[in-house]
């Protein structure tokens, strides 16, 4: 096997690890855990024209989930994607950005977005446990600068906003 393709291994490997925050659905109840489960994953990326060995333009995909484990609808969510790699984003699904404004839309310093169309997300008591309801999943796109491979763009933070 060439080195090429062990890298190619080694990096489709690492876009695969996703940030998982806030985790508490599984623990006994706490004042830390708010029954919100909260992750990111990169999934794509590559480097896109111009050339441009001193400031490489780079296609990203990710996808942020977030589900409901609570008792409670969960209503009007948002969150905060601390992005810090200069990002633009050009396309997000299921979600709009909180300040208004229209895509493509720079990121670099982090961006709230809001549930679209469905605002609410209904918790498993109230759907039957129906993860379409207590659930969903944003598919974002976009360009970024400063992260070249094998290195895997994730924001510096993601949190319920």
């Amino acid at each position: 096997m060439s080195l090429n393709n062990l890298c190619t291994i080694f990096f489709f490997f690492i876009i695969t690890i996703s940030l998982s925050l806030n985790t508490c659905y599984s623990q006994p109840p706490s004042s830390d855990c708010n029954s919100i489960f909260l992750s990111y994953n990169h999934t794509n990326g590559y480097p896109i024209p111009p050339t441009n060995p001193a400031n490489q333009s780079y296609r990203f995909e990710s996808t942020v989930t977030i589900f409901n484990f609570g008792p409670d609808e969960f209503k009007s969510w948002r969150i905060f994607v601390g992005f810090d790699n200069n990002q633009l984003l050009v396309s997000v699904t299921n979600a709009v950005l909180v300040d208004g404004s229209n895509l493509p839309a720079f990121v670099g310093n982090g961006t709230v977005l809001a549930g679209f169309p469905e605002t609410d997300l209904k918790s498993a008591i109230e759907t039957a446990g129906d993860w379409n309801q207590m659930g969903v999943e944003i598919k974002l796109v976009g360009t970024q600068f400063g992260v070249v491979a094998p290195d895997v763009p994730m924001p510096v933070t993601i949190y319920l906003a």
